[in-house]
């Protein structure tokens, strides 16, 4: 493993669809690889929930290989996405930085100029190789902005059996998000509105509706409810093997970023788990929200919930191979393996999924777990941490001072203290404009055992605060906020002050 070249890592690379295979390097910081550093892996799963996982606590066992992998790791019981889907998550964890620092708002949010070269690939690039892998088209959107810092940059179409991103050819490689938009809403137009060629884009949607049903006809005895899709259909397993490639062609060290789309919906299990779970649990019912704008009924959201265990089931029976290949290969021996997702996923209050402006646990407490080399038994961490704080403590774990931009902090057991009373923010503003003071948002404060978040939205004539005592209301279904609450009170003096603060830096 040791004895591989960065030559030899970008003509395995080639293997595969690589779009960017070189990366800009500045000055005096030009150390070149040091073989004595470990490896840095970050397996991040799309829309992966805490609250789905027995090793938190949920009573179906939809990830047992996940739980033996976590028997010899750092297990964080309370940590958070600061955002509450793809660009805001994805871009935080490569910069280190909050939404209202990055910018990275809405879909197809791009992080904001003055950190476009603040991530973590420009920290490390001088003295890891460097690789990225973003199957959501949104995280690779934000994945291609810091392309130019890659070894090795893998399209997110890689481990497709269709290949219908035509924005990934490499004649688009420098202006990818400008190539994703026009493709996407103008030419194809996803929305409700007209194409903006009236036969292109009906053409295209009819190779494509061809194409799926003759591959999920051809998979049918495999994938019986269809195969999982992104834009383009792909199986559990070839995305496992092409992970397996591409960690057995790491030179050492490495800093490797792969975003995988599982078990984003649509949840699509393998037939096998296809029945799994008939046990008739039923979570708690609760109201409908009136930030949400479907009321798809409790069935829907028991019936999605089922789906999309089975899903993480099917993926986690998959990733035993993967994570069997880790302990074999030695990779375990030499790396720091980070394995997390950029948000969670919601089966309540009038939401299926995650594009919502609601802040509760399913939707932003997601799992980390962190394998580091010679770990030998399992340790838990339960204080508050962050996604913010992934950034700082891989720069810290290969020798690297946090960056003076970096918003996070050493997590627990990798150099950090830890600080039960510490401060979390979670930011929704996906319908704000990403260069203006956040005015619609969802700002959520986790601190201590309370979460209190405040929905401000005056379109739609909304100003509220909520509360939750989280260890005594771990559902989250007993409101507690009153103006004349001490911890209400304080806690909401602490938000606002924040939002100031933060609306104060958009003004200079």
């Amino acid at each position: 493993m040791t004895g591989i070249s960065r030559r030899d890592f970008l003509k395995v690379a080639t293997c595969l669809p690589v779009v960017v295979a070189a990366r800009k390097l500045s000055g005096a910081s030009q150390r070149g690889p040091d073989a004595d550093l470990p490896n840095i892996i970050v397996l991040v799963f799309d829309a992966w929930s805490a609250a789905h996982l027995p090793l938190y606590g949920y009573a179906r066992q939809t990830m047992p290989n996940l739980e033996q992998f976590a028997e010899r790791a750092v297990v964080f019981h309370r940590h958070y996405s600061v955002g509450t889907f793809t660009v805001p998550g994805t871009a935080t964890l490569l910069t280190g930085l909050h939404p209202w620092s990055h910018r990275a708002l809405a879909l197809g949010g791009e992080i904001a100029s003055e950190h476009r070269d603040h991530h973590i690939f420009s920290l490390l690039g001088p003295s890891c190789n460097t690789l990225g892998f973003a199957q959501n088209e949104y995280a690779d959107l934000v994945l291609s902005q810091a392309a130019g810092y890659l070894d090795a940059y893998l399209p997110s179409d890689s481990f497709s059996l269709q290949h219908n991103l035509l924005y990934t050819l490499p004649i688009f490689q420098n202006d990818l998000g400008a190539a994703h938009a026009t493709f996407e809403n103008d030419i194809f137009q996803r929305g409700l509105e007209a194409d903006a060629s009236l036969f292109v884009g009906p053409l295209r949607r009819l190779l494509r509706w061809r194409s799926t049903r003759a591959l999920d006809a051809e998979y049918r005895m495999t994938y019986p409810r269809g195969l999982p899709v992104t834009l383009d259909q792909f199986r559990l397993e070839d995305v496992v093997e092409g992970a397996i490639r591409i960690l057995g062609s790491l030179p050492r060290p490495s800093l490797a970023y792969l975003h995988f789309y599982p078990p984003h919906g649509f949840y699509r299990p393998k037939g096998k788990f296809s029945r799994s779970f008939m046990d008739g649990l039923e979570p708690p019912l609760k109201p409908v929200h009136a930030l949400s704008t479907e009321n798809p009924g409790s069935d829907a959201e028991t019936s999605q919930r089922l789906r999309y265990d089975q899903y993480m089931a099917s993926w986690d029976a998959e990733l035993g191979r993967l994570f069997e290949y880790l302990r074999t290969s030695g990779l375990l021996d030499t790396s720091y393996v980070f394995i997390t997702s950029d948000h969670g996923e919601m089966f309540e209050r009038g939401v299926i999924g995650h594009y919502t402006p609601l802040i509760y646990d399913p939707l932003v407490r997601v799992p980390l777990i962190v394998s580091r080399p010679g770990r030998t038994d399992r340790i838990d961490v339960r204080v508050p941490t962050s996604n913010v704080d992934l950034l700082p403590t891989i720069a810290s774990l290969t020798g690297i001072e946090s960056p003076s931009w970096a918003e996070g902090r050493l997590l627990p057991e990798f150099g950090g203290t830890p600080d039960p009373n510490r401060s979390i923010y979670i930011v929704d503003a996906k319908t704000n404009t990403a260069a203006a003071k956040l005015t619609r948002v969802s700002l959520s404060l986790t601190k201590n055992d309370y979460r209190l978040t405040y929905y401000q939205y005056p379109e739609l004539d909304y100003a509220r605060f909520e509360l939750y005592q989280l260890p005594d209301d771990p559902d989250e279904l007993h409101d507690l906020y009153s103006e004349v609450s001490p911890v209400g009170s304080r806690l909401k003096d602490e938000l606002l002050q924040t939002l100031r603060d933060v609306n104060r830096e958009v003004e200079r």
